[in-house]
Order: structure tokens, then sequence, then C-alpha cells
């Protein structure tokens, strides 16, 4: 009998769309769309689990694949009570994800805290990665002060979606900032990168890509190009560090390469893959499956 491998995401999650069309044949995968929580029936009790949908009715969970959730608009309830209706259905998922005694990736908990950018910051220190200067503050001064224009680039301290179909990319400071008082400012020193590196990681299987890119975010760039490598030793060894250190089981690691040096720039613990497989016709979400079914 197959092992039942619940993915908790939304309804325009196209990478599970993908992932559940390639390997539902081989594998016993349930869907739960939080932002159309309506159309399920979720109940626990201090003994009993149990999801009804249209589709399916499962009690008997092996593993969670924890991905980008989305909350429900609740357009037809009164706005007053909005933020604590959301509150509450964030509480209800989160608290059984995190709580669930089978295998979860990852885990919200370790996905929330290791996405903080100054968190992560600690933990470069913390594991001796080299970085280039960076910098994370509100005092307009003080980044003033160190900060010089052209030489230094701005990313997103937190998430970098503002809505569904726009993000945040990272850029090139060109003025002195300003009323940053509530918006924490994230820069890091310009670094004129070789080329750069994406980091796929799951269950100590590691799927490494060159990314060679003119632009400071090669998000923006038409004309990028990936090619499959293999993993460099101290990359392998940081990443590793880094997971087992956050206690996660897949991480999405970004790194610039300048002069045979290796500058980490960030871990994303939820971060996206099926573009690279798709790129590069690999396995990761065969990897994946397979983590979550043994």
């Amino acid at each position: 009998m197959k092992n039942s491998i619940l993915i908790i995401t939304s309804s325009i999650d196209t990478t599970i769309d993908l992932l559940i069309s390639r390997h539902s044949f081989e594998f016993s995968i349930y869907r739960l769309n939080i932002d159309e929580l309506e159309k399920y029936d979720i109940s626990y009790t201090n003994y009993s689990f149990e999801i009804k949908s249209q589709e399916y009715t499962v009690s008997d969970i092996h593993s969670i694949y924890f991905r980008k959730i989305f909350l429900p608009s609740l357009s037809n309830y009164d706005k007053k009570y909005h933020n604590f209706m959301l509150k509450d259905i964030y509480s209800f998922i989160i608290g059984f994800a995190d709580g669930f005694d089978g295998k979860v990736l990852n885990r919200p908990s370790n996905v929330k805290k290791t996405e903080n950018k100054v968190y992560q910051l600690f933990i470069a220190d913390k594991l001796n990665l080299l970085m280039p200067n960076s910098v994370i503050s509100n005092d307009k001064k003080y980044v003033n002060s160190c900060v010089e224009n052209g030489q230094w680039i701005v990313k997103p301290l937190a998430s970098a979606n503002i809505n569904q179909s726009k993000k945040v990319m990272t850029n090139i400071l060109a003025d002195r900032v300003a009323n940053i008082e509530f918006c924490p400012v994230y820069a890091q020193d310009y670094v004129s990168k070789d080329y750069e590196l994406r980091v796929t990681v799951i269950n100590n299987h590691f799927y490494t890509a060159k990314i060679l890119s003119n632009k400071t975010d090669w998000r923006n760039d038409d004309n990028v190009k990936y090619e499959l490598i293999e993993t460099p030793d101290r990359v392998l060894s940081e990443c590793t560090k880094f997971l087992e250190y956050c206690d996660l089981n897949f991480g999405a690691f970004d790194y610039l390469v300048k002069d045979g040096e290796y500058y980490f720039l960030e871990c994303n613990p939820n971060g996206q893959w099926m573009w690279l497989e798709e790129m590069l016709d690999l396995d990761i979400s065969h990897k994946i499956m397979e983590y979550l079914s043994c």
C-alpha cells in the first residue's frame, strides 16, 4: 500500500500542478489548497485527524510537503473580522504541520525562522561563511555613512512578494536612503561576479546550477544561461552545515562566485525549483517524493 503524502499549498501553485501530474501514478498524493479552505472539512482531535473534500477522504497521513501558501480572501465576511479569521486559519494549519509526528518538508516554524535575513546573517557568522559586507538598519544616517551609491546593492529583507504576481528584486543602490524608520534596508557590498550558483538540496542530494547573467538580479535577464555542474566541495560542506543547523531537509541556496571565491548570499528554505528541473531536465521532484514516501 502506498504511503499517503499531503501537500499543503494553494490553488495557484503551478509547481505542484506539475509534480502531481508527473508522480500521482507512483505516489499517493493528497492536495490541500489553503486559499480554498471552504472546500475541505478538516478535523483534529487529541486522538484523530481527518480531511474530507469532493475528491478524497484521508485520515492516515504518512508525510507532509509544506509549500508556499496563500490565505483565503474572506470577501464574503465583514472586514472587521478578517484579521482575526486569517490568524486563526494560519494557526489551524501551521499548528498541524509543525506538530505532525511524521516527516514534514519543511516544518513551517523552521521555514519562518530561516527565511529571516537577519537570522541568516547570524548563521553565516557562526558557520564562518564568506559573504559580501552587509548592513541591515533603519538608521538612515548609519546606512548612508556605510554605503557608497553605485557600489552597494539593496535587497528584500523579508518576503520578496508584494502580491501574488509582483516581486521586489535586488537592485544597485542609486541614491542615498531616506524614510527607512519603518522600512529597514538590507544592503550589501556590490561584488562584480563571474557567475552565480543556485544550489538545490533535498535530503543530501545536491543539484548545482551555474548561472551566467550580466544583470544584478538574474531573474530580470531574458538571456540568462544555466549549466548543471558538480557541487564545489566548500559549497557542499557549507550547505550541509547550514541545513543541519536549521533542522531542514530542503534548501535553495544562492552563491556569487568571483575569482574562485564563493560568496554565500542566502538560503530559501522553501525556494522554487521546478524551473530548474524543467530547464536542465533534472529529477528534483522525484527526489522530493521519494523522501516523503519513505
